[in-house]
């Protein structure tokens, strides 16, 4: 097979990206780009259907719920189409009923959503391979026509490679994915093992490339050491295999992967005149005709990672661990769809002066509107954050509160994520919405956690809060004293605000320390000009203490609760009455 730089290889190739969301089909689209021959997107799959029928792409990811037809539909019609092309999809949920439909339609990949980059080159590139072996075959069947008939023999040769690189892994020659997914749909294995080798990225770093490459290979015949007429091994992604068993019985198979631990715990590899020993994390899945079996070994590798290398975990629906791992792709699945539909909304929570007890400003606190009920953010960020659009919330809560706030010269804050201010949309989104509301930037304030302002991305952090601050917004540093607490930091920052987190809040009344902690920070807060604001105050006794202790002004359900758009006008009224 020719040799393609990797970083041109895809330039020969279309491709077509059909996903629903918005935000991530942009993000991908930037990535994927520069890197193909050309890039073709739709949002939904009727749309698919009809760019593949226009455009004829050589590859096509597709999600799998969208609207008007979702990707499984899609794919069933554009296999009517061409049958060949191959087919990545991409879904963070466990569909399992839809996974093994697409399994039958003859899908050539699945990724989890967030996607990973790398994740996504590392299977176009499995894909690439027998498309660029493919177009060899047309090229040397065509060429093969003008020779003569005495010739077959080596045409058939030629092809035969070729089907044999198409269906197995070329570093070790085992089976690969294309292979694993045929087997499977026979029906006759009963169990799959899927191990993954332990600090496999070590390895890599510390030899670099081909050293890693050897070890797979060595891995791989230590592995078929263990095969029998039971038992079919094949080579996957990066440094993972996968096991098929027709043995029945688990309490055999939970036994071959001891057998499997002991011998590589007892025999190391020798590369190089180098002695490793490696071991494996592995997950166990029943085979069974209602659920594609790699999805379930996947969660249960994931928990066996948790108990560390040299262990086992056999797939068991009614785990809490697996509960619990479903149960998180049931939020991503609302988080999404909340996000879609415009359904995260602020609620306004009143920010009072200390010594005045009155409304100074408000804080907008996202919350999700989900069947009828209002969901905290403790349920939703987190999703958010995997699904990649905790930036698209941010949008909502400065659209909703702009909207709002338009004109009343009330000041208010938002919270920010690092993620926020490492993207670039963060500046230009902001300043468009000055230019469209009749909001100036002093009114608004910036909430970030503490731990935003250290870490790799430090330097980044602060040159777009400095950017904040140029264009006359203000910066709160939220939770203050839970992390690395450094008051040199402040004036780095040049903060405005320094929230003291309720840890420190919400003892005060019994924790001498914490309103010696409280005065301490209040004290040095004031002589570097920065206000301070007490959060969680949930009743008399704490505001009388904080009000002692100087700070500037408080916030807490003692004080008032979130409130939604709605209520909050009412409560200005109030106010203003």
């Amino acid at each position: 097979m020719r040799e393609t730089n990797r970083k041109d290889r895809f330039k020969a190739y279309d491709i077509l990206y059909v996903e629903d969301t918005r935000e991530i089909s942009e993000e991908v689209a930037f990535f994927l780009e520069p890197r193909v021959k050309k890039l073709y997107t739709a949002y939904d799959g009727e749309e698919g259907v009809a760019s593949f029928e226009q455009h004829r792409p050589d590859i096509i990811i597709t999600d799998i719920q969208m609207p008007k037809m979702n990707g499984i539909k899609m794919i069933e019609a554009i296999r009517l189409i061409d049958p060949e092309v191959p087919i990545i999809i991409t879904t963070a949920f466990n569909e399992t009923d839809y996974l093994l439909q697409a399994v039958n339609l003859g899908v050539d990949g699945y990724l989890m959503k967030p996607l990973s980059f790398k994740e996504l080159m590392n299977r176009l590139e499995k894909i690439v391979e027998p498309l660029e072996l493919r177009r060899e075959l047309i090229e040397k069947n065509r060429e093969l026509e003008d020779i003569n008939a005495n010739l077959d023999q080596i045409v058939q040769e030629k092809t035969k490679k070729l089907e044999y690189f198409y269906n197995h892994d070329p570093l070790t020659g085992l089976s690969n994915f294309v292979k694993l997914g045929e087997e499977i749909k026979t029906g006759s294995y009963k169990h799959l093992i899927l191990l993954d080798i332990s600090n496999f990225s070590t390895i890599n770093k510390q030899y670099g490339k081909e050293f890693a490459n050897l070890v797979l290979n060595a891995a791989a015949i230590g592995l078929t050491r263990h095969t029998v007429d039971l038992i079919r091994l094949f080579k996957t992604e990066s440094d993972r295999f996968v096991i098929l068993m027709k043995e029945e019985n688990i309490k055999e198979v939970e036994l071959f992967c001891q057998q499997v631990v002991s011998f590589f715990d007892t025999q190391p590899i020798e590369v190089e005149e180098v002695e490793i020993y490696i071991n494996f994390t592995m997950s166990i899945a029943r085979i069974d005709g209602d659920a594609y079996p790699m999805v379930n070994a996947e969660y249960a590798l994931d928990i066996g990672k948790e108990l560390g290398s040299r262990y086992y975990y056999l797939y068991n629906d009614s785990a809490d661990s697996v509960k619990k791992a479903k149960d998180a792709i049931k939020w991503l699945n609302i988080t999404k769809s909340m996000i879609q539909n415009d359904q995260i909304e602020p609620y306004f929570q009143a920010i009072v002066d200390a010594s005045t007890g009155e409304v100074v400003k408000y804080e907008a606190l996202a919350r999700g509107l989900y069947k009828g009920e209002v969901l905290s953010p403790y349920f939703f960020i987190g999703s958010a954050e995997r699904l990649g659009l905790i930036g698209a919330i941010t949008r909502m809560i400065v659209k909703k509160s702009f909207d709002f706030f338009e004109g009343t010269g009330h000041s208010f804050s938002i919270n920010i994520t690092q993620r926020d201010l490492l993207d670039d949309y963060l500046i230009p989104f902001l300043e468009q919405k000055l230019e469209a509301h009749a909001i100036t930037p002093a009114q608004v304030t910036f909430e970030i956690l503490e731990n935003v302002t250290i870490g790799e991305h430090h330097t980044l952090v602060l040159k777009q809060l400095k950017a904040l601050k140029a264009i006359g917004f203000k910066i709160a540093i939220d939770d203050f004293g839970v992390e690395s607490s450094n008051f040199s930091r402040l004036l780095e920052i040049d903060f405005d605000y320094i929230k003291l987190d309720g840890l420190f809040i919400r003892q005060l009344d019994k924790n001498e320390k914490d309103r010696v902690i409280v005065s301490a920070i209040v004290s040095l807060a004031r002589s570097l000009g920065i206000q301070t604001i007490a959060e969680f105050v949930e009743n008399e006794t704490l505001f009388e203490i904080i009000k002692g202790c100087g700070v500037d002004m408080a916030q807490g359900y003692h004080l008032g609760k979130p409130l939604s758009r709605s209520e909050t006008v009412l409560q200005i009224k109030k106010e203003q009455a």
